[in-house]
């Protein structure tokens, strides 16, 4: 070690003076560094595909070389094509609702900017503003399920007959800016079903 650092300090003395006299002086570059080779992994045997519903044969464990398992006797491969999986049946949604009591709606008055909350038994109206709410159902996702709340629902001009441009369809209480519902003055919400 002490030879090559000493040998190192000799060169670095002897460049400058040797850049001086005109001499140029070539420094061989830093070696390469590269990792011992490993041993190549031995090849496996040629298996068959196991047919369908049977198991694979064990792979080798990486431990000891012994097998993780025995492997099964197995008949003459054959080729079973995999069906293709849509995207939608990977992970199945349920579209499940159940009825519920009344519907608790949230009603911005625009004019002022108060806010109030309302109940609305499912075949029950009630007159807000200059807006008559009537609810048909309201609807609730099961316990195992994310917790949603959904209602069908009028709203219609008071002192108009049933005709009359308004609102008639569902809101979601998880997508509130699906439906916007109300007129200039009130703006509704769905809050829940109790």
């Amino acid at each position: 070690m002490r030879l090559v650092v000493g040998l190192l300090a000799s060169l670095a003395m002897a460049a400058p003076a040797a850049a001086q006299n005109g001499q140029t002086v070539a420094v061989p570059p830093a070696p390469v560094l590269t990792p011992a080779p490993t041993a190549p992994a031995p090849p496996a045997a040629p298996s068959a595909a196991p047919s369908f519903g049977q198991t694979p044969p064990a792979t080798p464990n990486a431990d000891n070389g012994a097998p993780n398992q025995p492997a099964p006797a197995t008949a003459p491969a054959t080729t079973v094509p995999a069906a293709p999986v849509p995207p939608d049946a990977a992970a199945p949604v349920s579209n499940t609702w159940l009825p519920a009591g009344a519907a608790m709606l949230g009603v911005l008055n625009k004019v002022d900017g108060s806010s109030q909350k309302i109940k609305i038994p499912p075949g029950g109206q009630m007159t807000v503003g200059d807006l008559v709410v009537s609810v048909q159902s309201c609807l609730v996702r099961p316990a195992d399920q994310l917790p949603d709340a959904a209602v069908f629902l009028s709203v219609q001009p008071a002192g108009s007959d049933s005709g009359a441009a308004g609102f008639r369809g569902w809101m979601i209480r998880s997508a509130p800016g699906a439906t916007v519902v109300g007129d200039a003055g009130e703006t509704f919400r769905l809050i829940g079903c109790s």
